[in-house]
């Protein structure tokens, strides 16, 4: 079953295990996506099942404490004619030397490849002994290309909930295509179905009623295996405006347009693979674009993303603002590695460096993000000469699934040893970040949200590394379809890696987080000019993080700010 989030189908699950180990007792595994996911149901949702139902109680019994038969992940039946085991997806020694004749895999669209291979093949092979053995599949689904739940549901019957028109009686199913065409901006409690047939208003008030007279329809019906398809539509606990509210909100950010499709409508999302040409986008900075080196209005949080080389620093200086909106500053070069002393004198003066402003103002960064996948001890050399508020370190995180950006809670040292980290060293999700851009790059408007802007005068170069990269389906070597990130042979990408950087410093200033309001008064107090010593929305966070961070020793003069270039433009 694919659908929604919170539309029932883990407690659909809970009521088939209960069920089967009720009237027909035999082993069972239940599958979570990761260990801490299996720990984490049985401990929140099944142990509450089994003490609330009498069925259940007369099956297991009452726990006793130190009972090999009855812990939080094994549970047999009292008498031993059954079992429940449950597992996580990341664990190939959970799946392995266990025969079942009833299996649940929940959540299977977040299962990611095991050291020992594909683990949604591991665990329908757990019931391959058995000719009458079940498995079901529960998920919300995530990306169209790569999505496991997706592809058994195309696989399957593919059955919708039809549902009557409450006009003319014509059975239909709710699909979000005819629920999105009667959304008004103006008016999003208003937000219904239309019948197909008759054209008559299927409104909220008529919901309880036609659901409860549909039926399922299979659109493939030659298929071995059932499938089904349900969303918040036909939820009786969820009203059809909060559907349209939660549209009008996520509507032009991938971000959240992703999370509406999958979670709200039960569907998978279409990501981009590739960007715009380039050309398209360097005609456009060259025609409308800002000048290089000042910050366009609108932008009111400025970073910088910082990529290392074997022989120079690439720096992108990016501004950000409301409606999720971007511009590029400048993009230089420094033609030193990062552990020569010029490199970081140079970075020690972009960091005092200042930029002027549509309205006149001069203003310096918010803070700097640096990658430290190479030359990782070098580069925290550098990062630990400033505050955490000022300089972060940065890593890309290897899964499609990983958040934008997350804190390390450990990193390892020279000697090997494990420590618990500081706050500055931070995993970020380049994947769906890179798909973000990509779908952004395509606005033309300026006015749009996550309009990304470019100043005149960028060489072609900038914009091919920019846009290098595109995004390909594999198989990987255990035949699992997996999407992946390429740089095409002889191409370089340090624009597109530095975009990536910056944006992740964007994100830990509050960039994805600001209310309207926030907004607003950020805008009041830097795109005018300043009476010295107003307080800005970011002071009292710096200070108190310069404070903590602050040297013991009475630290050297900060270099004096550079006036003119100060380092080579690309």
């Amino acid at each position: 079953m694919m659908g929604s989030a919170q539309i029932g189908k883990t407690t659909l699950a809970q009521v088939f295990l209960g069920g089967c180990m009720d009237l027909a007792p035999c082993d069972m595994l239940m599958v979570h996506p990761t260990h801490d996911n299996a720990v984490r149901w049985a401990r929140s949702k099944w142990a509450k099942m089994r003490r609330q139902s009498r069925a259940l109680q007369r099956v297991f019994g009452t726990a006793k404490s130190r009972d090999a038969r009855d812990t939080v992940l094994y549970q047999e039946e009292r008498f031993g004619r059954g079992s429940l085991l449950i597992s996580g997806a990341n664990s190939p020694a959970s799946l392995s030397m266990v025969s079942t004749q009833r299996i649940v895999e929940d959540d299977l669209s977040k299962w990611e490849p095991n050291a020992a291979g594909d683990p949604e093949r591991q665990a329908d092979s757990r019931a391959s002994a058995f000719d009458w053995a079940k498995i079901v599949k529960l998920s919300t689904p995530l990306y169209a290309d790569t999505c496991r739940i997706t592809r058994a549901f195309k696989a399957g019957t593919q059955e919708r909930w039809h549902v009557p028109c409450p006009h003319c009686g014509h059975h239909q199913p709710l699909e979000w295509s005819n629920f999105q065409a009667n959304i008004d901006p103006a008016r999003p409690d208003e937000a219904c179905f239309s019948c197909v047939a008759c054209g008559g208003l299927i409104e909220h008030k008529h919901k309880t009623d036609i659901v409860a007279r549909g039926y399922w329809v299979a659109e493939n019906p030659g298929a071995r295996e059932p499938s089904f398809h349900i969303w918040r539509a036909y939820s009786p606990t969820r009203d059809w405006a909060s559907i349209a509210h939660e549209w009008l909100q996520a509507e032009g950010d991938p971000h959240t347009e992703q999370v509406f499709f999958n979670d709200v409508l039960g569907l998978p999302y279409e990501r981009a693979s590739e960007a715009p040409p380039w050309q398209a986008i360097r005609d456009r900075a060259e025609e409308e674009g800002h000048d290089r080196g000042t910050i366009p209005p609108g932008g009111l949080i400025l970073t910088a993303g910082c990529d290392c080389q074997g022989d120079r620093v690439e720096v992108h200086i990016k501004a950000f603002g409301s409606d999720l909106r971007r511009w590029t500053v400048d993009y230089a070069v420094i033609p030193f590695p990062i552990w020569e002393q010029a490199c970081r004198e140079t970075l020690d003066k972009l960091l005092t460096e200042t930029w002027r402003d549509a309205f006149g103002n001069r203003r310096g960064l918010d803070l700097l993000a640096i990658d430290g996948n190479a030359y990782t001890k070098d580069v925290f050399a550098w990062a630990k000469r400033h505050p955490w508020s000022r300089v972060i370190v940065t890593r890309g995180a290897k899964s499609d699934q990983a958040p934008p950006l997350v804190l390390t809670k450990t990193e390892r040292k020279a000697d090997g040893k494990v420590r618990r980290a500081q706050k500055r060293f931070y995993n970020v999700g380049v994947s769906g970040l890179k798909v973000s851009l990509y779908q952004q790059l395509k606005k033309a408007d300026p006015l749009a949200r996550g309009y990304c802007g470019y100043p005149k005068g960028l060489s072609e170069e900038f914009y091919q590394q920019l846009t290098a990269e595109v995004r390909v389906t594999e198989t990987d070597r255990f035949g699992y379809p997996r999407s992946i990130w390429k740089l095409p042979s002889g191409m370089r990408n340090e624009v597109l890696d530095t975009e990536i950087y910056a944006e992740a410093a964007a994100i830990h200033r509050h960039w994805y987080g600001f209310t309207p309001d926030q907004w607003d008064r950020l805008r009041a107090e830097r795109e005018k000019p300043r009476q010295e010593g107003t307080p800005d929305m970011f002071d009292d966070l710096d200070r108190a993080a310069a404070h903590a961070s602050a040297p013991k020793e009475k630290p050297a003069e900060r270099p004096g700010v550079i006036k003119s270039k100060w380092m080579s433009r690309n």
